[in-house]
């Protein structure tokens, strides 16, 4: 599969990654030609107002879609873990800026190329249509709890999300490839606030905190009703069975 020139720049220029192939593999998906590029953590994959002339397709790592506004705000609008696909904007060039947010790596799959595969290959047409259609569904999620949540409504969907996606290491536990200030800045809250709810979910027994970076989930159950928002659920101290 024919991809985008990578920057001529060697200072800018990231690394091809023969190794991630097998990790490309191991997704099961139909991009098994696609370059795979490495990234360090921070490196930019692409930059809001590039062309858009390819699709991205995390294979290891995790990435962030960020946008910064005039007066030096940050949103973070997604992350993308392995097998996501990012990079889908309809326009000429791109909206957000993608980043690493731990060594990852990335496929790069040529626009033309992926359209001109879909009209011949049934399959790689449907990995197409459900990337887009996962993508769509974790925005859709996202929105929706940002709008309408509470902090500990939403830290609580965030870590059932995380969990639900195997980002832990073993079951029950996530390994947060993400800082604080990412998480704020997904979430729509300040990094004090961040901080504050996840010692709140500690002191009410749903989650542990061995380091700064794992999260034990203690009450699944719990913390999936507070993800959902569930206000008529009973208000009591999470410890006890409610």
């Amino acid at each position: 599969m024919t991809v985008a020139i990578l920057p001529c720049d060697t200072a800018l220029r990231p690394t091809v990654d023969p190794f991630a192939i097998g990790d490309l593999a191991a997704l099961k998906l139909p991009y098994t030609d696609a370059v795979v590029v490495s990234y360090a953590p921070g490196q930019e994959v692409v930059g809001e107002g590039d062309p858009t002339e390819n699709y991205y397709l995390a294979v290891r790592g995790v990435f962030r879609a960020v946008k910064v506004t005039r007066d030096g705000r940050r949103q973070i609008f997604a992350f993308y873990m392995p097998g996501d696909m990012c990079g889908l904007e309809p326009e000429e060039t791109h909206g957000l800026t993608i980043e690493a947010v731990n060594a990852a790596a990335m496929a790069l799959l040529s626009r033309q190329a992926c359209r001109a595969r879909m009209n011949r290959d049934a399959q790689f047409n449907a990995a197409i249509f459900d990337s887009v259609t996962r993508a769509l569904t974790h925005a859709v999620d996202h929105m929706t709890m940002v709008g309408r949540s509470s902090a500990e409504e939403r830290l609580a969907w965030f870590l059932s999300m995380l969990s639900a996606r195997g980002a832990g290491r073993r079951s029950g536990s996530i390994e947060l490839a993400m800082q604080r200030q990412d998480i704020a800045d997904y979430l729509g809250l300040t990094i004090e606030t961040v901080s504050r709810t996840f010692t709140h979910l500690k002191a009410q027994g749903l989650i542990a905190l061995p380091t700064t970076r794992r999260i034990d989930i203690v009450r699944p159950d719990l913390l999936a009703r507070l993800a959902s928002a569930d206000r008529d659920a009973p208000i009591c101290d999470y410890r006890a069975v409610c």
